[in-house]
């Protein structure tokens, strides 16, 4: 692994978000499939009408669904809603500050490099739900 692959890798996890199901046909319509639940059942967890949830997934699918909206469809399948703004270019990225124990002088690079990715998507995480 190089060592930009190194450097860039705590951010690489985001991109595989676009070839996930939910890119292309929403993510709450693909979770809510994914859960063989039906439209008229997670209205019922949402408090809102069936044809509200039709309105909710196609306005994902066109970038037009509230941030309100997307929590509560989340809860009421069960997720955590994350919403994240990540950069284009990873070089402008803040460096990941991260303690090292010694066991990582003798890890291969892959296995830092997996390491540290878990440790920043956790403290993201945390950060955004702060």
């Amino acid at each position: 692994m190089s060592d930009d692959e190194i450097k860039n890798a705590p951010l690489a996890g985001f991109d595989q978000l676009a070839m996930r199901p939910g890119a292309n046909q929403g993510w709450i319509r693909a979770v809510r499939r994914q859960r063989n639940m039906q439209g008229n059942e997670l209205a019922k967890k949402m408090r809102v009408s069936p044809a509200r949830i039709s309105v909710l997934e196609k306005d994902e699918q066109r970038g037009a669904v509230t941030l309100k909206m997307m929590q509560k469809a989340a809860a009421a399948l069960d997720c955590d809603f994350v919403y994240a703004l990540v950069p284009k270019q990873p070089e402008l990225a803040a460096k990941p500050r991260l303690r090292l124990d010694a066991s990582y002088m003798n890890a291969d690079k892959r296995t830092q490099a997996d390491d540290m990715e878990r440790a920043l998507q956790h403290k993201l995480l945390r950060t955004i739900r702060d």
